[in-house]
């Protein structure tokens, strides 16, 4: 529930300012188009963004997964001590293999989402400084203009 009551404060302390600034200094009358057409384009993005993330999260995993069957060779201590579990197990040579290839596969796309994290968070790192040289309009928007609308 922790990380929600975070997620949840943290979306309303990044929307309300973006839509107070996407809408400061509109006349009162066109304030309702001028919301649409914002609330188009940020589910547009968010929808481009998504498909985005989710190619570099595969194309990671992808990269990831060589790596780390690059590792996995037969006189690795590791390799072969994962391998004899899964035999003592009960599974085949052939099970134990695909096994051992789930096993990489959950790994690289752990890796890969941890990628696509770090990214995410030096880039939004990167974008709080451009709301700085975001600076409403004055004069003919506003809080008192905006309340016409609703």
């Amino acid at each position: 529930m922790l990380p929600t009551v975070i997620q949840g404060a943290g979306m309303a302390a990044f929307f309300i300012p973006l839509v107070s600034i996407s809408l400061s200094g509109m006349a009162p009358e066109r304030i309702p188009a001028a919301s649409g057409l914002f609330n188009f384009a940020r589910i547009t993005a968010g929808a481009f963004g998504t498909s985005i993330t989710t190619t570099l999260w595969d194309r990671r995993a992808t990269l990831h997964h060589a790596q780390l069957v690059e590792r996995l060779t037969a006189s690795d201590p590791n390799t072969a001590q994962a391998l004899s579990t899964m035999h003592a197990g009960g599974l085949s040579t052939d099970q134990g293999y695909a096994m051992l290839n789930r096993l990489v596969d959950s790994q690289a796309f752990m890796l890969s989402a941890d990628d696509i994290f770090y990214a995410s968070a030096i880039l939004f790192l990167v974008l709080i400084f451009l709301v700085w040289l975001a600076h409403p309009v004055r004069g003919t928007g506003g809080p008192a203009a905006a309340s016409g609308a609703h």
